[in-house]
């Protein structure tokens, strides 16, 4: 399985900095900021990028993100497909395989069926897109109870009605845990639609309390983490995973020190999520 690094973790790091810790981290792959990208193309160009790339163990994952993509108007659909041009073009220059897109937040008086054709539709013109250059969308549901698209169960009706091969999901184990997602709807899931997997942990408060501030390294919080490990062993899935954080209190930390203790609990997790036992080998 290989291990990344989310760039929102190490906030405290610039793009190229991310490289540099999460490469003396040990980490397999990196998945790429979009503010960070941008901060980056201030200084630098897109061969740079590769260059530092090629020049590292390390290797980009994925793009992070394309958000809010769905419930527009049509002057801002418009805007998504050229954002989604820009992201899968710079994806495919540096080898990235995914761009992760994100669902916008809910609108008054719309329906489930109306965000999940809207959802479909929408997905599918990205998909054209990101075709023609060779890179897959992950899909990623949010579990904040004000998104429009807030399970995994929801999330893999849409994949599985869009029915494009570049077209997957992201199962964040924070938002599976905040939208009341279920074990079972892990096992519903395709290992091949399964595109990444997000690790963290989370304090103990009631769930519509939690925001994005108190997520925590895995193994230091409430989620049922075994739980879900072994439900994604089910389907055969032992593709990645990837520490994605955005806890203040961790980017007061120093970088490299950051960068090291999360390799240490994201392989932890790993170790003890996906362990394999007689009944499962």
């Amino acid at each position: 399985m290989k291990l990344g690094l989310n760039g929102s973790t190490t906030d405290q790091c610039t793009l190229e900095e991310d490289i540099v810790v999460a490469d003396r981290a040990g980490f397999d792959i990196l998945e790429l900021r979009t503010y960070k990208l941008n901060a980056y193309f201030e200084r630098h160009s897109l061969e740079d990028l590769a260059g530092a790339f090629k020049q590292s163990q390390v290797q980009p994952y994925a793009i992070n993100a394309i958000e809010f993509f769905n419930l527009k108007s049509e002057g801002e659909k418009e805007q998504v497909l050229q954002e989604t041009e820009h992201w899968c073009h710079i994806a495919s220059a540096i080898d990235c395989p995914y761009v992760i897109a994100v669902p916008s937040p809910l609108t008054d008086g719309v329906s489930d069926e109306y965000i999940i054709a809207d959802t479909v539709q929408m997905l599918g013109d990205m998909s054209d897109i990101a075709s023609r250059y060779n890179v897959n969308l992950a899909f990623e549901f949010i579990g904040f109870d004000n998104f429009s698209v807030r399970t995994l169960s929801m999330a893999n009706q849409i994949v599985q009605v869009v029915d494009r091969e570049n077209i997957g999901l992201v199962v964040d184990a924070y938002h599976f845990y905040t939208g009341g997602s279920t074990l079972e709807s892990i096992t519903q899931v395709d290992q091949d639609k399964l595109f990444i997997f997000h690790i963290n942990d989370a304090e103990d408060v009631p769930t519509e309390q939690l925001t994005d501030a108190h997520r925590l390294f895995p193994g230091l919080g409430v989620l049922p983490l075994l739980n879900m490990g072994q439900a994604l062993q089910k389907i055969g899935y032992d593709k990645m995973m990837s520490l994605e954080l955005f806890r203040p209190e961790y980017w007061k930390m120093e970088k490299q020190d950051l960068a090291d203790e999360s390799m240490r609990h994201v392989k932890n997790a790993a170790d003890k999520m996906f362990a394999r036992t007689e009944a499962n080998k």
